[in-house]
């Protein structure tokens, strides 16, 4: 009897433990701080802007013809860090969060679609007094893309995706089974945090086996995503696009495309539903420039930045002919 009593005690220790952790959590508490998260990832040449009452983060950097690079979901502008640093000495490179991602927002509005984020975007290139430009665009990103050329056509002048989702993303793809076991756990008790292993796992599923996310990567999706309120504003996102692929053909906006397209098609990507013939087929009025990588997954631009922006550059010198700034 003693030893069940024993026994007894040490399950109600280790589930009032438990529990207490995950009321914590569920409290914020363990969310991270704004003061701080901004301290870390916005340093200059970050700049802030206020659009339409939406706080924008943003970077501006080198000279020549403009390239706006748009990042995917539960990323920010740091994923286009080691191509911007590749770009930027032949381009004037603009790229930022859009909300309900990384340091932009909230939305006093409380509207996070994939039509305000063009509609932000849009803002924030006319305070930079920018007309035309090259339009490259990743994951969620592209989607972003195409409602913007949708929106105010003729301002990118060529188009440039990496991951693009024309149809709704794989529902059935096999994961890894620790994000199997952690995704149902932070869905019903603890929806407003995740911890590091989370995003590396997430990394890891949808990259070759060769790549190893960095420390910052992981950091950068822990840091922003788990700031106050983030979890909410993107679900509030991912429900908005979810219902668009349900009672829409959300790959028909690829119709409203007329520039130059290049499609840099990751093959080892399993999050795609579409394959790349039945994306390129979909624009249907203009030609698509399409470089495909066996070896590359969801992030190209992490995996292997040289050459995924060398090919980005041919095609951008091909339509936006320049002289490399010295």
């Amino acid at each position: 009897m003693k030893v069940l009593r024993r026994i007894g005690v040490a399950i109600a220790l280790i589930l009032f433990v438990v529990g207490g952790l995950v009321l914590s959590m569920r409290s914020g508490s363990w969310n991270t701080d704004r003061e701080e998260v901004t301290a870390k990832w916005a340093q200059a040449p970050s700049k802030f802007v206020t659009i339409d009452d939406v706080p924008i983060h943003y970077r501006d950097e080198g000279e020549g013809p403009v390239v706006v690079l748009l990042h995917g979901s539960i990323l920010n502008l740091h994923e286009w860090d080691d191509v911007a640093e590749r770009l930027k000495v032949r381009y004037r490179v603009i790229r930022f969060d859009w909300a309900p991602y990384g340091l932009s927002g909230p939305d006093p509005k409380g509207v996070y679609t994939t039509a305000r984020a063009a509609e932000l975007m849009n803002g924030l290139l006319q305070e930079l007094g920018i007309e035309k430009f090259a339009l490259a665009a990743t994951s969620n990103g592209a989607n972003v893309a195409l409602e913007y050329n949708r929106q105010y056509p003729g301002n990118a002048t060529v188009m440039a995706f990496s991951v693009l989702p024309l149809e709704r993303p794989s529902q059935d793809r096999k994961i890894d089974w620790r994000l199997r076991v952690m995704l149902p756990f932070h869905k019903y008790l603890v929806p407003d945090w995740h911890p590091h292993l989370f995003y590396r796992l997430i990394l890891e599923d949808t990259t070759p086996n060769s790549f190893e996310p960095t420390a910052a990567m992981v950091d950068q999706m822990y840091d922003l995503n788990n700031l106050p309120g983030a979890v909410t504003r993107q679900k509030a996102y991912i429900d908005s696009n979810t219902k668009l692929f349900k009672t829409m053909d959300v790959a028909a906006i690829a119709e409203t495309v007329t520039v130059p397209v290049l499609l840099q098609w990751c093959a080892y990507d399993t999050v795609i539903s579409q394959s790349a013939q039945q994306s390129v087929e979909r624009f249907t009025n203009t030609k698509v420039d399409l470089i495909e990588y066996d070896d590359l997954g969801h992030f190209p631009m992490w995996e292997d930045p040289d050459r995924f922006t060398a090919d980005m550059i041919a095609f951008l010198d091909r339509e936006l002919p320049i002289e490399a700034v010295e």
